[in-house]
């Protein structure tokens, strides 16, 4: 259990003044006081954040330039160009909806993952020079653009670029640049994804205009996106995606419907990350962001079940193609080197981020999934591990690279062929450097240890109101010891791998637990054991009962 950390723990004092203003157990007054809640009036907003809390958003750079170049285009024709994934496919489908009720002449335009790549291409320069466009807005793509804002800007067409990517340090000379990171821009809070940015646009774009419309009703967009992108869900994230699951959950978008009839249960932020979001990303990893916006946008109930039928086939072909890319990969894992890079010249680049998180799961380092892009092209994914900047490991290999973008985090990038074995060897060399010789090693961080004779239905409940949860608000993990399984195993699922059964810790407290990943370590348990998990409301069959998901295990 040495990789097992307690998060620091907030002062004696403290939890017993929180446990005094709010009435609840000093447990749940400890995890809030983690989160920075350390007051009644705190605790009120983290419980019920407020839209009216949301930042002006002429406090960002170029808003204002932006909103008057808008209100000049009603009698020009305006494309919406959005990236191929979740996040700049809503943008895209929400620009599309709330400038379609304004009146607006539109078309919106979503580049070809395999012929055009990511971002603003040139083709998509040309395309709306063809179809007489006079303004682009671009969202989630565009800050590195420098060129083809550059061509757009001769052929007499003015960019508006949304975007959250990190800027160069040379932007594009576009008419608007919206994005917080930008050095010069005082907007107070940096972590919007593209769809957030989308989102301030719109409101900013509200309150000039004489007629308001409802644009709550937007931010089921926004929660998608930013769920989706993995943005860290506190400040302004946290608000709109509050407000914007309760927009899924009360009133679901026709084109979304579809997707929520098999749950069962309202939809949370984990319901956007493991069904919905893999949906809509399908779509443009096995073959165009478009038809996700035309379904998002279609409000005719027989056209949007066939493109959600359709967008459904591309989700189960995606996860045929990456298990076949996985498998292919996982065999080839050298466990002795500090980061993994695998080639292979047919795969899908539409699964090769997806392969690379799986690829973590089995060997914690940073990992690159590559594959080729054209004749002298490759093209791949990276992904990295907590406490790893990637994207500074590409800035230092960047004279074998022909281009890279990303975060640091997650990164996509292109290389010559010729180049693809000293990248290999100096970005292998770089990351041996950067960890001072250590091997990576995945640590499991736990918030408190808990007595499951303390996880009643109320107690539970409140600890589910701490959500959405996410980066910087993450589902609290709980520690017990002493646990012993009083039950037989279950064994549920396509390949039986998850697990059933009740638990019991030394307060001889009786729980039912789930496991999704932990089915070896279960079966072959001889003696208590020691876990960490999670804690749910199982509402089945209209009877509330807590269960725990089991995260790790270890044997005393």
């Amino acid at each position: 259990m040495k990789n097992w950390i307690k998060i620091d723990q907030p002062n004696i004092d403290e939890v017993n003044s929180l446990q005094m203003d709010l009435k609840i157990p000093r447990f749940i007054c400890s995890l809030l006081l983690q989160r920075g809640v350390n007051s009644l009036d705190k605790a009120k907003f983290f419980f019920r954040p407020e839209l009216d809390s949301l930042h002006d958003p002429y406090m960002m750079k170029d808003m204002e330039k932006a909103i008057v170049r808008i209100n000049n285009a009603l009698s020009e024709k305006i494309m919406i160009l959005g990236d191929y994934d979740v996040d700049g496919t809503t943008s895209t489908s929400m620009l599309f909806t709330y400038f379609s009720h304004r009146n607006y002449d539109l078309l919106y335009y979503i580049p070809d993952r395999y012929k055009e790549g990511y971002g603003v291409s040139l083709e998509s320069i040309d395309y709306a020079k063809d179809n007489n466009i006079s303004l682009i807005i671009t969202v989630d793509c565009g800050i590195k653009a420098v060129n083809q804002v550059e061509y757009a800007n001769s052929n007499g067409i003015d960019i508006i670029i949304c975007d959250h990517h990190l800027p160069d340090t040379k932007v594009p000379e576009a008419y608007a640049v919206l994005n917080p990171k930008q050095s010069d821009c005082t907007y107070p809070f940096k972590d919007l994804c593209g769809c957030g940015i989308a989102y301030k646009l719109i409101t900013a774009h509200n309150l000039k205009s004489e007629n308001k419309l409802n644009i709550r009703s937007l931010l089921d967009f926004v929660a998608l996106a930013t769920v989706s992108d993995m943005m860290p869900l506190i400040d302004e994230n946290r608000i709109m995606v509050f407000h914007g699951l309760k927009e899924i959950n009360n009133n679901p978008r026709l084109g979304l419907r579809n997707f929520l009839k098999s749950n069962n249960n309202k939809v949370d932020e984990s319901k956007i990350s493991f069904n919905i979001g893999p949906r809509i990303n399908a779509a443009g990893r096995m073959k165009n962001g478009k038809i996700i916006v035309d379904l998002l946008v279609e409000e005719d109930p027989n056209k949007a079940m066939s493109l959600s039928n359709e967008v459904e086939f591309l989700n189960l072909k995606r996860r045929a193609t990456e298990k076949d890319v996985f498998e292919n990969v996982v065999e080839k894992i050298d466990y002795s080197k500090y980061s993994n890079i695998f080639y292979g010249p047919n795969w899908s680049t539409g699964v090769l981020g997806i392969v690379a998180s799986r690829v973590i799961e089995k060997s914690y380092k940073p990992t690159i999934i590559i594959t080729d892009f054209d004749q002298k092209l490759l093209t791949g994914s990276v992904r990295s591990v907590s406490g790893f900047d990637v994207y500074d490991a590409l800035v230092k290999c960047e004279k074998y690279l022909h281009q890279f973008g990303g975060h640091k985090f997650a990164a996509g990038l292109k290389i010559e062929k010729s180049k693809l074995n000293l990248f290999s060897e100096h970005f292998e060399k770089t990351v041996k450097e950067a960890v001072n010789g250590n091997m990576f090693e995945r640590k499991h961080k736990y918030d408190l240890e808990v007595s499951f004779a303390d996880l009643t239905i109320e107690n539970v409940k409140i600890i589910s109101r701490m959500s959405p949860f996410g980066l910087e608000n993450k589902r609290p993990v709980f520690r017990s010891d002493d646990c012993k399984i009083i039950d037989d195993l279950k064994f549920v699922g396509k390949e039986s791998q998850i697990v059933k059964s009740y638990i019991m810790d030394s307060t001889n407290t009786k729980i039912p637990f789930i496991s999704f990943s932990k089915k070896d370590e279960l079966v072959n348990l001889k003696s208590s054991f020691s876990i960490l998990f999670t804690t749910s409301i199982n509402s089945y069959s209209g009877k509330e009962q807590v269960e725990i998901i089991i995260k790790e295990i270890s044997s005393n």
